[in-house]
Protein backbone atom coordinates (compact mmCIF):
# COMPACT_ATOMS: atom_id res chain seq x y z
CA UNK A 1 0.00 0.00 0.00
CA UNK A 2 1.12 3.51 -0.65
CA UNK A 3 1.32 6.26 1.93
CA UNK A 4 -0.72 8.71 -0.10
CA UNK A 5 -3.85 10.30 1.27
CA UNK A 6 -7.12 8.96 -0.07
CA UNK A 7 -8.92 11.48 -2.35
CA UNK A 8 -11.49 13.41 -0.33
CA UNK A 9 -14.15 13.29 -3.05
CA UNK A 10 -14.03 9.50 -3.20
CA UNK A 11 -13.97 9.31 0.60
CA UNK A 12 -17.13 11.38 0.95
CA UNK A 13 -18.91 9.34 -1.74
CA UNK A 14 -18.41 6.11 0.23
CA UNK A 15 -22.01 5.40 1.35
CA UNK A 16 -21.51 4.47 5.05
CA UNK A 17 -19.19 7.44 5.52
CA UNK A 18 -21.64 9.79 3.82
CA UNK A 19 -24.62 8.55 5.85
CA UNK A 20 -22.90 8.62 9.24
CA UNK A 21 -21.07 11.88 8.52
CA UNK A 22 -24.24 13.57 7.32
CA UNK A 23 -26.22 12.29 10.29
CA UNK A 24 -23.51 13.55 12.67
CA UNK A 25 -23.53 17.00 11.10
CA UNK A 26 -27.33 17.08 11.17
CA UNK A 27 -27.43 16.05 14.85
CA UNK A 28 -24.85 18.70 15.72
CA UNK A 29 -26.77 21.41 13.85
CA UNK A 30 -29.98 20.33 15.57
CA UNK A 31 -28.24 20.58 18.94
CA UNK A 32 -27.02 24.10 18.15
CA UNK A 33 -30.45 25.17 16.93
CA UNK A 34 -32.31 23.54 19.80
CA UNK A 35 -30.14 25.21 22.43
CA UNK A 36 -30.15 28.63 20.77
CA UNK A 37 -33.92 28.50 20.32
CA UNK A 38 -34.78 27.70 23.93
CA UNK A 39 -31.87 29.14 25.94
CA UNK A 40 -32.09 32.89 25.43
CA UNK A 41 -29.37 35.35 26.49
CA UNK A 42 -30.05 36.40 30.07
CA UNK A 43 -28.34 38.11 33.00
CA UNK A 44 -28.94 35.39 35.58
CA UNK A 45 -27.38 31.99 35.92
CA UNK A 46 -28.84 28.84 34.39
CA UNK A 47 -28.48 25.22 35.44
CA UNK A 48 -25.65 23.46 33.64
CA UNK A 49 -25.44 20.12 35.45
CA UNK A 50 -27.91 18.02 37.38
CA UNK A 51 -27.05 15.14 39.68
CA UNK A 52 -29.77 12.71 40.71
CA UNK A 53 -28.43 12.54 44.28
CA UNK A 54 -27.73 16.22 44.95
CA UNK A 55 -29.85 18.03 42.38
CA UNK A 56 -28.34 20.98 40.52
CA UNK A 57 -24.65 21.13 41.32
CA UNK A 58 -23.32 23.43 38.59
CA UNK A 59 -24.75 26.67 37.27
CA UNK A 60 -23.31 29.45 35.15
CA UNK A 61 -23.83 31.98 32.39
CA UNK A 62 -26.22 31.12 29.56
CA UNK A 63 -23.51 30.91 26.91
CA UNK A 64 -21.71 28.08 28.73
CA UNK A 65 -24.44 25.72 27.54
CA UNK A 66 -23.02 26.19 24.03
CA UNK A 67 -19.90 24.26 25.03
CA UNK A 68 -21.96 21.12 24.55
CA UNK A 69 -22.44 21.37 20.75
CA UNK A 70 -18.96 22.86 20.40
CA UNK A 71 -17.45 19.75 21.98
CA UNK A 72 -19.61 17.65 19.67
CA UNK A 73 -18.30 19.56 16.66
CA UNK A 74 -14.71 19.04 17.80
CA UNK A 75 -15.33 15.31 18.28
CA UNK A 76 -16.77 15.14 14.77
CA UNK A 77 -13.85 17.05 13.23
CA UNK A 78 -11.15 14.98 14.95
CA UNK A 79 -12.87 11.69 14.11
CA UNK A 80 -13.53 12.73 10.50
CA UNK A 81 -9.91 13.75 9.94
CA UNK A 82 -8.59 10.57 11.53
CA UNK A 83 -11.05 8.47 9.55
CA UNK A 84 -10.02 10.15 6.29
CA UNK A 85 -6.33 9.59 7.01
CA UNK A 86 -6.90 5.93 7.93
CA UNK A 87 -9.42 5.15 5.18
CA UNK A 88 -6.91 3.83 2.65
CA UNK A 89 -5.42 1.45 5.25
CA UNK A 90 -8.60 0.16 6.89
CA UNK A 91 -12.11 1.13 5.87
CA UNK A 92 -13.62 -0.48 8.98
CA UNK A 93 -11.70 1.80 11.35
CA UNK A 94 -12.86 4.83 9.38
CA UNK A 95 -16.47 3.67 9.58
CA UNK A 96 -16.06 2.93 13.28
CA UNK A 97 -14.76 6.44 13.92
CA UNK A 98 -17.77 7.92 12.14
CA UNK A 99 -20.10 5.63 14.09
CA UNK A 100 -18.53 6.78 17.37
CA UNK A 101 -18.95 10.38 16.26
CA UNK A 102 -22.63 9.80 15.48
CA UNK A 103 -23.11 8.02 18.81
CA UNK A 104 -21.57 11.01 20.64
CA UNK A 105 -23.75 13.47 18.72
CA UNK A 106 -26.90 11.56 19.66
CA UNK A 107 -25.96 11.56 23.33
CA UNK A 108 -25.06 15.25 23.24
CA UNK A 109 -28.46 15.99 21.70
CA UNK A 110 -30.14 14.06 24.54
CA UNK A 111 -28.05 16.00 27.09
CA UNK A 112 -29.10 19.26 25.41
CA UNK A 113 -32.75 18.26 25.77
CA UNK A 114 -32.20 17.58 29.49
CA UNK A 115 -30.52 20.98 29.93
CA UNK A 116 -33.43 22.68 28.22
CA UNK A 117 -35.89 20.78 30.41
CA UNK A 118 -34.01 21.98 33.52
CA UNK A 119 -33.97 25.62 32.45
CA UNK A 120 -37.29 26.24 30.70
Amino acid sequence: MSDTIYPIKLYIKHLPIAIMGGASILANLLTWGWLLWYIQPQDGFIFLHYNILFGVDYSGEWWRVLYLPLIGFLIFCVNAILAWLLFHKDKFIAQLLHAVSLFCQIFLFIIAQILIFLNV
